[in-house]
């Protein structure tokens, strides 16, 4: 019995390998897309009618810069009542939206490095452009964003813009007291830098 059991694995891979190396895509479908039957014989990707769209907009939204981190996306996709959460109350992981922004199958292309088979174009259609997906590589591999301060505005102008004469770190800016009232000041925070403090 074991014996047999190895057997179909190694059948099942070989086939899988196969229909990878043809374009064909054999794991599981993606949120956006769905398998159907295929007229000569198993199965190929399609897109999901409710769902493709769903996915697709939350794609171009960050590659455009709509949505300025990957917590927008997710606040998205929780007011989709269509897209699957998986989690309790409606609300989805936050490691689901880098898995979701950096998969090679919306872009149209398959492939398994773990098995040695490179990406290639796939026998689907994408639901993004290679040149969006690429500048969604590129943003994930940018620096995390960091929001807006609310207190920028009017106590400190100059936080985020100005950087130190020395060492050309940012200033760190902050109140400084006097003897009757309060002051917004800048400085320089790094500890190998001459002009600290």
């Amino acid at each position: 019995g074991q014996l047999e059991r190895e057997q179909i694995g190694r059948q099942s891979v070989q086939k899988m390998r196969a229909r990878l190396e043809r374009g064909f895509a054999v794991f599981r479908a993606p949120v956006g897309y769905k398998y159907v039957k295929a007229k000569g014989g198993g199965k190929v990707l399609k897109i999901d009618p409710i769902l493709g769209p769903i996915v697709k907009e939350a794609l171009e939204g960050y590659a455009s810069g709509r949505f300025a981190s990957q917590t927008e996306v997710r606040r998205f996709l929780e007011n989709q009542p269509d897209y699957p959460k998986d989690m309790t109350g409606g609300l989805i992981r936050p490691q689901t939206i880098p898995r979701l922004l950096s998969k090679e199958i919306y872009a149209g292309l398959v492939g398994a490095p773990n098995w040695g088979i490179p990406f290639r174009p796939g026998q689907h259609d994408p639901l993004v452009s290679m040149e969006i997906f690429q500048r969604i590589e590129e943003r994930l591999n940018q620096r995390a964003f960091v929001p807006r301060r609310a207190d920028n505005v009017v106590d400190f102008p100059l936080r985020g813009a100005v950087c130190c004469s020395s060492c050309g770190s940012p200033l760190t800016s902050g109140w400084c007291k006097g003897k009757t009232k309060r002051y917004p000041y800048h400085w320089c925070h790094n500890p190998l830098c001459d002009l600290k403090g």
